[in-house]
């Protein structure tokens, strides 16, 4: 069990090695991230951090298949197309439409490979809830990237609450694939926490979303721990799922596209009301440390658990309440943008 673990170094090390290069390749081809009105950041900054996520994810990842008995390279094939069609829309911007039918295709594959949910009788339903959970996961987490460090920071808590449950059932591949995406994460990091010198883009958003998604299902494929519940996985990343419902329900209740961006985001309000980009990302890392604890105990069939998940909840929901984040943008921002989530296109 040493291997699996020995991955995250290697993630860590080689997505550190690959920042400065692509720091000059982005210099190079003058690919920043610019100033606007659905931007926190007043100054260009880089925003193909995403190449260094994945060159430390895939060689972190490629540590499980050293050993004579290898699992199926299907699963790391279809995150690097999720990651690929990130990085075209990071160069030279593709519809949300194609993205999340990009999504939805891999779902699919994931899905005949034999990583599905099984909440039907019917197989058809089956596939449809399995490529649905796939593209909530993978956009929900391109929306929670709108501030610095968010997203690595809540994908890097997320993934130590995977490590923790994983041990149970003596799966190898959880274990390398969560220590893989901790190790690109912590790199991501060194350049992404605020004020951010880099961006991970929509190349290391999707990819964090679609690890997370098969990391989800994966730990209930099988059914060989009594206690693996989908809710688990869910219960770990509350924040970007609840945050990228609750930009649906808000749009649709405004009348406005899914895909056009609005500043209504937990985050966005937070910063508006004076709070710093450092204290939202230190509540968020936090919260998401208690609800890794609270699905790690869930995880573990202890009494009592599914109540503390329950108050939890409960609490975020009253929250966002508070925060009014089902209230329309007041300030009505018709750029025409096409953004990222459910496609991915509701940053």
């Amino acid at each position: 069990m040493q291997t699996p673990y020995i991955s995250g170094f290697a993630a860590l090390f080689f997505g550190l090695a690959t920042l400065p290069i692509v720091k000059k390749l982005a210099g190079h081809y003058t690919l920043y991230d610019a100033p606007g009105p659905l931007k926190i950041h007043h100054a260009p900054i880089p925003r193909l951090g995403g190449i260094a996520m994945f060159a430390g994810f895939l060689a972190g990842s490629l540590v499980l298949y050293i050993p004579a008995s290898r699992p199926s390279f299907l699963p790391l094939f279809a995150i690097a197309v999720v990651w690929a069609v990130g990085l075209i829309d990071d160069i030279w911007t593709l519809g949300s439409l194609f993205r999340f039918g990009v999504h939805i295709a891999v779902g699919c594959a994931l899905w005949f490979a034999g990583w599905r949910l099984e909440w039907f009788t019917s197989p058809h339903l089956d596939l449809a809830a399995t490529c649905l959970f796939v593209a909530l996961f993978v956009n929900a987490m391109n929306l929670l990237d709108g501030m610095d460090g968010l997203a690595a920071g809540v994908a890097a808590t997320a993934s130590i609450g995977f490590l923790i449950i994983s041990p149970n059932s003596g799966n190898a591949l959880e274990i390398t694939v969560a220590s893989s995406l901790l190790g690109a994460c912590v790199a991501m990091l060194s350049v992404n926490a605020p004020p951010a010198k880099m961006f991970m883009g929509d190349s290391g958003s999707t990819l964090v979303g679609i690890v997370l998604a098969f990391l989800s299902i994966n730990y209930v494929r099988g059914g060989s721990n009594p206690h693996a519940s989908i809710l688990i996985p869910v219960i770990f990343l509350s924040i970007p799922l609840a945050d990228a419902l609750l930009a649906i329900l808000r749009r649709a209740r405004s009348h406005k596209l899914l895909f056009q961006g609005d500043r209504r985001h937990f985050y966005d309000i937070l910063l508006q009301r004076g709070w710093s980009a450092r204290r939202v990302l230190t509540l968020s890392i936090g919260s998401t440390v208690i609800l890794v604890l609270a699905g790690w105990l869930c995880a573990r069939g202890l009494a009592g658990a599914w109540l503390i998940c329950i108050v939890v909840l409960g609490s975020l929901a009253v929250c966002a309440s508070f925060l009014g984040s089902l209230q329309p943008d007041s300030k009505s921002i018709e750029t025409g943008r096409q953004e990222a989530s459910l496609g991915p296109a509701l940053e």
